[in-house]
């Protein structure tokens, strides 16, 4: 399998008490970390999980992209440890792991992000991490300094940035953003992120490319915008690895 593009480096801590299954977890991960950008750290219970989520806090490391947890855990149940973790970070992918249906609805009231059932599988790990890589690429945030202030603007919601005289406009499909920032700096921070450079007016995002017609870029919310020949070669380049690194 090819290796997904541009991923966000996902940190997994796994709590199961049971050696066999956590075993079996962390077998699964080592064979996706050759697909996936991926690293995990285990814990036998949930006070060691705590013990080393409280250590991370003190030296103030990031926290776990996700954790992966028994509901039922020796000297703590999973379920109220689960709501604890989600006030501490309320950003964690909780995903709750048991051998019992039934546990099901008492997890989504941690506001698990999913729930498996032992054992686990390749497919059922490989998937969860593809849904979890789908929802950082929604988050994905620019910061936008305009005249009222500072706004979050998702990144895939951004269409494309113009520069007019002095300033830059952000366009989504439903409204604009007037920035003072120039648009080679936001070339400079968004080259990484799918956005590429059509003409000294016009920095655009891959995600919404719909075609090329007339020597312009047409862009999934209906816009066409002007193409220089000479970032033609560049423009499609860029285009091919977006869409073989299945970012789109």
């Amino acid at each position: 399998m090819q290796q997904m593009g541009k991923q966000h480096h996902l940190t997994i801590f796994i709590c199961e008490d049971i050696k066999e299954h956590s075993t079996r977890v962390v077998d699964i991960c080592e064979h996706l970390s050759q697909d996936y950008a991926i690293e995990w750290e285990s814990f036998s219970t949930a006070e060691s999980l705590k013990i080393g989520l409280e250590q991370i806090q003190k030296k103030g490391e990031r926290f776990p992209d996700v954790i992966l947890m028994d509901v039922e855990l020796p000297g703590m149940d999973g379920i109220t440890f689960g709501k604890q973790l989600k006030e501490i970070n309320p950003d964690i992918f909780l995903v709750f792991v048991t051998a019992y249906i039934e546990y099901a609805v008492k997890g989504y009231e941690a506001n698990a992000f999913r729930y498996l059932l032992k054992p686990l599988s390749v497919d059922v790990m490989r998937s969860l991490i593809v849904d979890i890589q789908t929802e950082y690429k929604k988050k994905k945030k620019l910061i936008v300094k305009t005249k009222d202030g500072e706004i979050m603007v998702s990144l895939q919601e951004l269409l494309y940035i113009s520069a007019e005289d002095k300033y830059t406009v952000l366009y989504t499909k439903k409204q604009y953003f007037i920035s003072d920032y120039s648009l080679k700096k936001y070339e400079e921070q968004l080259q990484t992120q799918g956005f590429v450079r059509i003409h000294r007016k016009y920095l655009v995002n891959l995600h919404h490319h719909q075609g090329i017609q007339s020597g312009k870029v047409v862009l999934s919310n209906g816009a066409m915008l002007p193409i220089s020949k000479k970032r033609m070669s560049e423009y499609q380049k860029q285009l091919f690895r977006y869409l073989g690194e299945d970012i789109v």
